[in-house]
């Protein structure tokens, strides 16, 4: 998957640095961090099913309820990390950062949405839009840690987290 160096290249630069700064930016980075991870591993495995075209367009009854089940828990999983995420208390060096994993969580969301109305269509032209649409927003679910990282990077900066 495209995302996965700029997933495991964001972890390295979590274990490099250590807590030069207050513990609390240091806690909410560890935090944010993991959720992003978390739902970044979950949406690259979840697109590898949905690109099955197999399975998608299949009208089996065991396809249908898997793919549900894969769409449901992206849903759910995001709306809990989003819930997660507002309950912590970002400073204000972290508010950038906060904001774009808030937006990253939400596409998900989103994602995860489409998928189920894709699910939900009979018409095959319907159920290839959906498929299409669902292609555009993983393309763009995969601009997301790069653009991050770079926000993390001035952020733990800001807040002295510097390398070991």
């Amino acid at each position: 998957m495209k995302s996965l160096k700029p997933a495991l290249f964001f972890l390295f630069l979590i274990m490099l640095f250590s807590c030069n700064s207050s513990n609390n930016d240091y806690a909410y980075n560890e935090k944010v961090t993991s959720i992003f991870l978390q739902e970044m591993k979950q949406i690259d495995e979840t697109d590898s099913v949905f690109r099955d075209t197999s399975k998608v367009y299949a009208k089996g009854f065991p396809d249908s309820i898997f793919l549900s089940h894969k769409a449901d828990n992206l849903i759910n999983n995001s709306k809990i990390d989003l819930l997660d995420i507002a309950r912590l208390k970002p400073s204000k060096a972290a508010a950038k950062f906060n904001e774009g994993v808030t937006q990253y969580l939400t596409a998900i969301n989103d994602y995860g949405k489409t998928a189920k109305e894709m699910l939900h269509v009979k018409a095959i032209d319907e159920k290839r839009k959906y498929y299409d649409l669902l292609a555009v927003k993983y393309e763009k679910l995969n601009t997301y840690p790069d653009q991050l990282l770079a926000i993390q990077k001035v952020y733990l900066q800001e807040v002295g987290l510097q390398p070991k």
